[in-house]
């Protein structure tokens, strides 16, 4: 069962690791992951570059309102939402890092505001998805798909509904105070029903930002 279920999560996440606490062995992906704030933390789009294709947008709807125009609202707040969730979260956790040696207290209270801004990247990312979904944006971007479903999937199973996640028979613990290190990996304790951390599932949130990031602006760039 377990090994199905971790399968099961491996093909439908963002996942890039997984270890096996009971074998002691790393059953998917590399056993020393080179992630995204190692490598190249990136630089986010700067966001009042868009606001032409926005405006293109409204005016191709006169002044009439619909639900289609309303969907557009939704999606241009959503994605502001998204955005800021991770510009905050860049700022926590570089913060949190150089209060290493410092304030304790300090340093666990920058942790929090990371999860906050963790939780909430995923949130606005899932519904931006869900939107250019609604409005036949998303079907075109082909190459892209898998990642998508994968994102909503991340947010789906390690956030939203992680303490019962639908189809799985495990329980699954997002390990905040992972975020707070000098790496973009998130550590995920996978619990099964007869074993307390039974795996540890590790996604790369900011690959999983910079990756949504520019499908979407892919998107709003042919406004």
């Amino acid at each position: 069962m377990e090994n199905t279920d971790i399968q099961q999560l491996i093909n439908s996440t963002t996942i890039v690791k997984v270890d096996d606490n009971v074998s002691r062995c790393t059953i998917f992906g590399d056993e020393y992951v080179f992630d995204r704030f190692q490598e190249n933390q990136g630089q986010q789009i700067i966001l009042g570059n868009f606001e032409d294709n926005w405006n293109n947008k409204w005016r191709s709807f006169s002044t009439d309102w619909n639900k289609e125009r309303q969907n557009y609202r939704f999606l241009y707040d959503s994605f502001k939402f998204f955005y800021f969730s991770f510009e905050q979260l860049r700022f926590n956790k570089v913060a949190c890092i150089n209060e290493t040696f410092g304030d304790s207290l300090k340093m666990l209270h920058l942790n929090e505001l990371i999860g906050v801004s963790l939780y909430g990247m995923y949130h606005h990312g899932k519904k931006c998805i869900d939107l250019l979904k609604t409005l036949h944006l998303i079907d075109a971007q082909r190459p892209e798909q898998n990642f998508v479903s994968r994102f909503s999937e991340t947010r789906n199973k390690f956030i939203e509904h992680n303490y019962n996640p639908s189809g799985l028979k495990l329980q699954i613990d997002p390990s905040i105070w992972s975020s707070a290190g000098t790496n973009s990996l998130l550590e995920i304790h996978i619990h099964t029903p007869d074993t307390e951390r039974a795996f540890d599932a590790y996604i790369d949130y900011y690959e999983d930002y910079y990756r949504l990031e520019k499908i979407i602006t892919d998107i709003i760039n042919k406004f």
